[in-house]
């Protein structure tokens, strides 16, 4: 059977991050659904327990009872430490699969010298921060000349609106894929706030011709006084460092209802059942997607839309590579997302209906992950 590796780094040391978990895991399910064999191969630097205040046993049983949950507990690696030990399978039957493996999609790129993914013949770059990725390029190698083929969920990215030159790469557009099994619709009128799981700062940061391109917190500060214009609660399960107190009291002033990320959503199930269980996505746009023209889509909104869920999201320029107005809205102004709230509590389950069809039609990871392969060649 032929095999497909999913290349990440850093997933099974964020496990409480599972938005971030998702992505990559729409791929391993997804792939699996299409009869492919596939293996996940996680490379995680070294562990301080004394900082962590956490084991590496902590993060290899995490991962493990992750794999054990949607059943690939034999096909999954970890290579701590650049190969100092190996989790899942041993570094010999890594070494095994790498020869064995025809296609390497290694999220977010990174491929260290000497590692046996190397030898993988088909390795694809998928860029899923546009923006950042291409202006990181500028100063930090990451690794883009030991991969042959490049994916990005920026539906701009290379072409004349978007802000970050290319640097002579091709990037490809694609859609973020969501298996849709593992997200049926949840309609339901009862359910009451429009959520979103976001992450305030985050690690996203960047400058380009001495402009700084940024996470969340700008884009959100634009509209800080939202909640006093709607009547919608509007609820954010928020990663924010208590060091922002003064931006957390600020948005409590406002009419924002914040929630622990890690209490409500800090693993694949719970995630999901709290995207399942809102009545709709509010959100914006990271600052550096916004302002880079980037036609980012986001992955934690094809699950919103999976979910029967309308998405109301901050404007990236994707509009006129996906459909919007019904189940999926933008929006640029606050007057704008005032106007997208209105919209879709007045007609709610119309809303709903087309959002299913719209992750039907474009996220389903039966249609995402075929279209990828033939992309990159792969039979």
């Amino acid at each position: 059977m032929t095999k497909v590796v999913v290349g990440t780094r850093g997933t099974s040391g964020i496990p409480e991050f599972a938005g971030s978990t998702w992505v990559r895991l729409q791929y391993m399910l997804g792939l699996q659904r299409l009869g492919i064999e596939s293996y996940w191969v996680d490379r995680l630097g070294e562990i301080n327990p004394i900082k962590a205040r956490r084991s590496i046993d902590y993060f290899v049983n995490r991962f493990n009872q992750m794999a054990c949950r949607y059943g690939f507990e034999d096909r999954y690696c970890i290579i701590y430490n650049q190969g100092e030990k190996y989790f899942g399978l041993t570094g010999e039957k890594l070494r095994r699969l790498s020869r064995e493996a025809t296609l390497l999609l290694n999220v977010s790129g990174y491929l260290p010298d000497g590692s046996p993914l190397l030898q993988i013949p088909k390795r694809v770059f998928i860029d899923v921060d546009p923006g950042f990725t291409q202006i990181w390029k500028l100063s930090w190698d990451l690794d883009c000349q030991k991969h042959n083929f490049f994916l990005t969920i920026g539906q701009n990215v290379g072409n004349p609106e978007f802000t970050i030159p290319s640097h002579g790469i091709e990037w490809h557009h694609i859609l973020p894929p969501v298996v849709l099994e593992q997200w049926p619709a949840m309609i339901d009128e009862a359910c009451g706030s429009f959520t979103t799981i976001a992450d305030w700062r985050a690690s996203q940061a960047a400058k380009y011709e001495n402009e700084l391109y940024e996470a969340k917190r700008p884009e959100f500060l634009k509209i800080l006084d939202l909640p006093r214009h709607t009547n919608q609660p509007l609820e954010l399960a928020l990663c924010v460092s208590l060091w922002d107190f003064k931006d957390i009291e600020l948005l409590i002033q406002n009419g924002w209802h914040l929630e622990n990320p890690y209490l409500r959503a800090g693993d694949p199930d719970s995630y999901r059942d709290y995207i399942r269980f809102s009545r709709a996505e509010f959100s914006v746009a990271k600052h550096g997607y916004v302002k880079s023209s980037s036609g980012w889509i986001s992955d934690r909104t094809a699950c919103y839309l999976s979910s029967g869920k309308p998405a109301l999201v901050q404007s990236t320029g994707f509009e006129g590579k996906i459909p919007t107005g019904k189940g999926l809205l933008t929006f640029r102004t606050r007057d704008e997302a005032v106007a997208g709230i209105e919209e879709i509590n007045r007609n709610y389950l119309a809303h709903c209906k087309a959002a299913r069809q719209l992750a039907e039609q474009f996220f389903d990871s039966d249609i995402v992950l075929p279209k990828i392969l033939e992309k990159v060649g792969f039979h």
